[in-house]
């Protein structure tokens, strides 16, 4: 098997790219997570809302592991516009969701939680549709990074503050693909 690495097109450097986590290891996290929301929500009706395009990997990966539960599931995408990282700037929704999530319960799925400011923006954007219950999952978390008071309901693993590619997360769309997490070394 080729090293994944090479995927990226040739104005990347490979070798700024180190594994961080394995494939087996975010498959065992996702399966624990799987097995958490199976128990919270047995029995029950669940809304999962990904969050896009990042979350579409640990999303579909996710809802396989989901047993016991009625499972829907819909996608928003946002964007952070007039920003840097740390600024605050305008949130916009560039695709929203279109299932009615009134007086049901909702999960937000995300892949990594940073500054938390687009995520906060959505969770208070949806409790405007007074869903039953509405809590966060995501695989990583890097609470250090937090700009706002948003913590998620359900982790799969805290990180190290790292640019991390793979499993969904991307540099300027390239590495999504990537079944191992890596991070970017410094400087790119």
């Amino acid at each position: 098997m080729s090293d994944e690495k090479s995927k990226f097109p040739s104005s990347f450097v490979s070798s700024q790219f180190v594994k961080y986590i394995d494939a087996k290891e975010i498959k065992g996290i996702v399966e624990t997570l799987g097995n958490a929301i199976s128990k919270k929500y047995e029995g029950q009706d669940l809304v999962l809302i990904g969050v896009l395009k990042g979350s579409m990997t640990i999303l579909a990966d996710l809802v396989r592991e989901i047993k016991g539960v009625k499972v829907y599931v819909d996608f928003v995408k946002i964007q952070a516009i007039g920003r840097s990282k740390e600024s605050h700037g305008t949130i916009t929704i560039s695709k929203d969701i279109t299932t009615n999530i009134m007086d049901r319960n909702v999960l937000i799925v995300e892949e990594v939680v940073d500054t938390g400011r687009a995520l906060h923006f959505l969770k208070k954007r949806l409790q405007l549709s007074s869903p039953r219950s509405l809590e966060i999952v995501t695989l990583f978390d890097k609470p250090y990074r937090r700009a706002v008071n948003i913590q998620p309901d359900l982790v799969g693993k805290k990180i190290d503050d790292q640019f991390i590619v793979g499993y969904g997360l991307d540099l300027e769309d390239y590495g999504r693909n990537f079944d191992n997490l890596y991070y970017l070394k410094y400087p790119n």
